[in-house]
């Protein structure tokens, strides 16, 4: 019998596809904002992100754990997104005093990439356990599971791309800098707040990540205005 396997290959093919993908079809905009390249400008920003993400996550759900080095390496027992996204904007930005950019502008220039990166990640469900979603008869069956389900993290990773177009668009036709950065923040928070809907989650009432989702979507809009 082969024995198991304890490298993940799904989430490895997944970090692959996330990296990868942006940084060769998406450019940043201006060019000048990110002269170094996507990689260059965001790898920091994403382990930063992962790490305050999954921090958060493990102070929240079980802070015990914060003590245990494997099991804050667990990744996939759960991150927060948002303080996640929150840590890496912040490291983009102090990259961009450095290197005598403009924060925001930066921030701008990798909006698309970062959408068509959160598109990929959605999108590679499939290499995962699946794509989890309501029970439908047109759609995936997830490991372990016996029913079939509509694919959400499809749908989301298809309304991300969409998003990273029109955002590109709206900011070669002279949108600012910064309300490309809150259009892009508001529309992360309306996709995951309507996904979370029909994504499956235990008790009847919102979830943690929804009702965060929620609140950055009230707030972006209130900056916006």
């Amino acid at each position: 019998r082969r024995a198991p396997s304890v490298i993940d290959v799904g989430l490895l093919a997944t970090i692959v596809i996330v990296l990868i993908v942006p940084a060769v079809f998406v450019r940043p905009w201006p060019a000048s904002a990110a002269a170094s390249g996507v990689i260059d400008v965001s790898i920091g920003a994403m382990f930063v992100g992962l790490a305050v993400g999954r921090l958060t996550a493990v102070a929240l759900d079980d802070p015990g754990s914060l003590t245990s080095l494997s099991d804050l390496m667990i990744i996939r027992s759960g991150v927060e997104f948002w303080p996640g996204v929150a840590a890496g904007l912040a490291w983009i930005a102090f990259g961009a005093r450095h290197d005598e950019v403009a924060p925001m502008r930066r921030l701008a220039a990798i909006t698309a990439p970062a959408l068509v990166a959160w598109a990929c990640y959605e999108a590679t469900c499939i290499l995962r356990d699946g794509c989890p979603g309501p029970l439908s008869s047109i759609g995936l069956r997830p490991d372990g599971l016996v029913e079939r389900m509509f694919p959400i993290g499809l749908v989301v990773a298809a309304a991300a791309g969409g998003a990273a177009m029109f955002g590109r668009r709206w900011h070669r036709g002279g949108m600012p800098d910064v309300e490309v950065v809150v259009v892009a923040l508001l529309s992360i928070a309306v996709i995951r707040s309507i996904a979370s809907i029909w994504l499956p989650h235990i008790g009847n009432g919102l979830t943690r990540q929804h009702r965060t989702s929620i609140a950055v979507g009230i707030i972006a809009t209130i900056a916006l205005v």
